[in-house]
């Protein structure tokens, strides 16, 4: 998979994320091509949708996320944020 193969899921994802965050904080959406299928309750049942809708074309799967999130990591006793 070349890295354009999910370039309009990618735009149609960065064009509506702001309103989603307003609406659907914390789920999963579902985007091919153009269209925005749903948004699921985990990243499992949005595969699970993608999967037997478009079996192994590409499609995005991704959560709606706050901006300020920060993943961190413990390792013994240091501390490294992502």
């Amino acid at each position: 998979m070349d890295e354009q193969s999910l370039h309009h899921e990618a735009a149609v994802f960065a064009k509506h994320i702001n309103e989603w965050r307003k609406t659907h904080l914390g789920q999963v959406v579902l985007v091919k091509g153009d269209d925005v299928i749903g948004f699921y309750p985990s990243l499992e049942q949005a595969f699970r949708e993608g999967t037997l809708r478009f079996g192994l074309e590409p499609f995005l799967v991704r959560q709606i996320v706050p901006t300020d999130v920060v993943n961190v990591s413990f390792y013994g006793r240091r501390m490294h944020v992502a």
